[in-house]
């Protein structure tokens, strides 16, 4: 097939017509609803925008790589396969060919095999190459191996390791080759990340940041796009890169030098030679992919070898040939490149997209943090998962010092996506139609992500039979969006009867809407204190235990609660305990180190369950300015709590005239303190009321019967969209 690339200016001109494009479509929807109030603060976002400096990235529907560098490969027609070519015989031909070399690390083979065979890239070939072990037992492991998708190549004396991966490199059948250490694992995610900036964003090495393990913690970072001058000061290359077959054919392969103590690092040597021919090189650095075992005091992980200084100059001695200023000026060039493969999301579909799966849904959220709407949604994915479907997740905002709550959905689905960890901003649109392109995703869970939101229209056009659930949990947090989007959305799901409300004045149909609230499974919820919290706080059998466990965000209003601990603290017999993490943990800290020394109030921060918390607890307090129907409240309830909350949201649909609640004013400190002094005061009132609490949750649906509802509503949404897809328009 023959690929031109398109004119230098392309990149500013497409970019420009799918902002005006967008623009105009969703300015003609809006228009016809009404709803000039949203348009007119639609235009001034964007108009303000165009103040900020663009990006300047290259659209290129191919891109002739390195031709011309240093030397010509031997294998050009590999440097960028057809895709649809590689996967109808991706058996014999896969997309990524890993190369374990082992030498004496038998013991530890299975699991470095286990984590390519986990990764969310199926398409993968092992090639385990047995390096003349002498401990005894890794040439008869290597012999016994018997596992899917690998190929076993043994040496019969020692061979170094980079002749090792040489001699698996020159046997493998993937356009891209990773190579890891037999006692080296990878994370799930990291083969699929690197072959997407690999073949969507045209860098010929992909690696990432290092995590330890074994006899050391931590991690360690990498450069993002090292050039040749970096590579002449140090390694900026991690073991584990992903890279182009022809790289290696290009540059002559791995090279060794010397053993133990005289060893130079082989992988810094190959590297340096790419990059010096022209190879882009980016590093995924918010995210740390590779796990890399460090062993006791000598064994080979910890063997002491030679300085970087004396590596670096044998290293640059050796390969000085490559070193001409033409391949520093090219590399400097190469690193500031910004390219995007257009169309987008012409990525190889992974093998098993089309599998026995169920449904593909793809949930989008904002950020994945420790809040109740992850909770609720991880139960939701793994309800999903267990009944057939695959789920792949997708967070748009970053993060950082917020709690992460990633491995709530990772024990259903490895197909956790943080873009921010990985991708730059303006990557964001290209992985997301990769992602729907690749699962074949049948429909949309939207979760408050404002990056979905704003390309609806264009995947309105794009996938004309891809549903498009929106999910709201209040009518103020993204309802501006939703009203915005409103004409490209297929179905609403609303987490409590004000949402509900909320859209049938918009203007949604009834088979449109559907209400799924929140669901526990108080079988799992104790009533009884528990003896480790209550030994923990020292807390007496008389006292009143007061708490609040949530996210600590301002909507959440957590320096009420902090108040009220200061207002109660001429009550001996009443404690207030708090959990929780959050973008305001710091200023919560300040606010409790200013409290009189005679306020009891424990703050435990981050906890890694809260269900003994809330067994401890006698009154849970809820004094958001905002909220839905928190499964918070929902598992205080199940824990028997008597409850003190803002009559907000959805919480007084639930709670109104149920026994077990006092209702006040958002954040109204006086009423907060009023509600929990009538309960101090009157023990028997409280006890009414926990056992009240009780019974509201037993009238809750289950976490199941939660579930199998967003199930119900999600097939609707699929089947509306593509009964509006096969009917001819008007």
């Amino acid at each position: 097939m023959k690929h031109r690339r398109l004119p230098s200016g392309f990149s500013v001109l497409r970019a420009r017509f799918i902002r005006v494009r967008n623009m105009a479509t969703m300015s003609l929807h809006l228009l016809a609803s009404r709803r000039t109030d949203v348009l007119i603060a639609a235009l001034r976002r964007r108009i303000l925008s165009l103040n900020q400096p663009e990006i300047v990235v290259e659209y290129v529907a191919d891109y002739a790589g390195n031709q011309g560098a240093v030397e010509e490969p031997r294998c050009a027609a590999q440097t960028f396969p057809d895709f649809m070519q590689t996967l109808e015989g991706h058996e014999s031909h896969p997309l990524v060919s890993v190369i374990i070399p082992c030498f004496n690390y038998g013991r530890f083979l299975d699991r470095a095999i286990d984590s390519v065979l986990g990764q969310t890239l199926a398409d993968v070939e092992i090639i385990v190459v047995e390096g003349g072990s002498t401990d005894g037992e890794t040439p008869q492991i290597v012999r016994n191996l018997n596992r899917p998708k690998t190929r076993v190549l043994i040496h019969d004396k020692p061979t170094l390791v980079g002749a090792n991966r040489n001699a698996g490199i020159a046997i493998a059948k993937g356009s891209f080759i990773c190579c890891l250490d037999a006692d080296d694992t990878l994370h799930p995610t990291y083969l699929e990340k690197a072959v997407f900036l690999l073949e969507a964003h045209f860098y010929d090495v992909v690696s990432t940041a290092i995590r330890f393990s074994g006899t050391r913690s931590g991690t360690i970072d990498v450069l993002e796009t090292p050039n040749l001058k970096d590579m002449t000061y140090g390694n900026h290359v991690t073991t584990c890169a992903v890279f182009r077959r022809h790289l290696w054919e290009k540059v002559g392969g791995f090279f060794d030098t010397g053993k133990g103590q005289d060893h130079v690092a082989e992988d810094w040597d190959f590297w340096l030679r790419c990059v010096a021919v022209g190879a882009r090189v980016r590093n995924i650095t918010g995210e740390y992919l590779f796990n890399y075992t460090v062993h006791d005091i000598g064994s080979l992980s910890s063997t002491n070898v030679r300085s970087i200084k004396h590596q670096r100059d044998v290293i640059l001695a050796r390969n000085r040939a490559f070193l001409q200023p033409e391949a520093f000026a090219r590399s400097k060039s190469q690193a500031r490149r910004r390219m995007v493969r257009v169309p987008e999301g012409c990525l190889p579909r992974m093998p098993g997209a089309d599998s026995d799966w169920k449904r593909s849904l793809l949930i989008a959220v904002p950020f994945l943090i420790g809040g109740g709407a992850e909770r609720l949604l991880s139960s939701v994915v793994r309800y999903l998962t267990a009944e057939g479907w695959r789920v792949t997740i997708v967070a748009t905002l970053p993060q950082e010092g917020l709690t992460d709550s990633r491995e709530w959905f990772e024990v259903a689905t490895s197909e956790v996506y943080s873009l921010p960890q990985f991708l730059k901003d303006w990557e964001y649109a290209s992985f997301i139609h990769y992602l729907i392109q690749s699962r074949r995703v049948d429909v949309v869970l939207l979760a408050g992500s404002r990056v979905f939101y704003e390309l609806l229209p264009e995947m309105a056009e794009k996938y004309t039979d891809m549903a498009i659930v929106d999910l709201l949990f209040n009518t103020i947090g993204h309802a501006h969006s939703h009203v915005e989007y409103q004409a490209f959305l297929t179905y609403a799901i609303g987490e409590n009867p004000e949402v509900v409300c909320w859209y049938k004045k918009l203007g949604w149909a009834d088979e449109r809407v559907k209400l799924v609230e929140s669901g526990v499974d108080i079988a799992r919820f104790d009533t009884e204190r528990s003896p480790d919290v209550v030994r923990a706080l020292k807390i007496a059998d008389e006292d009143i235990v007061i708490g609040f466990s949530g996210r600590l965000s301002e909507e959440k209003a957590p320096e009420v609660f902090i108040k009220l601990a200061a207002a109660f603290r001429d009550e001996p017999s009443v404690r207030f305990v708090m959990t929780g993490g959050g973008p305001l943990k710091d200023s919560v800290d300040a606010e409790i180190r200013k409290l009189p020394g005679d306020a009891r109030l424990q703050f435990m921060g981050l906890v890694a369950s809260t269900q003994e918390y809330f067994a401890t607890y006698d009154i849970f307090v809820l004094p958001s300015l905002i909220d839905g129907r928190p499964i918070a409240l929902l598992e205080a309830l199940a824990s028997g709590c008597a409850v003190v909350a803002s009559e907000v949201g959805g919480i007084p649909a639930l709670l109104r005239d149920s026994g077990a609640a006092i209702l006040c004013r958002p954040a109204n400190t006086a009423d907060f303190i009023s509600a929990i002094r009538s309960l101090v005061s009157d023990r028997s009132k409280l006890r009414e009321m926990k056992s009240a609490a009780r019974e509201v949750a037993s009238r809750m649906l289950s976490e199941r019967q939660m579930g199998a509802n967003y199930e119900a509503a999600l097939e609707a949404a699929i089947n509306i969209k593509r009964l509006a897809a096969e009917t001819p328009s008007a």
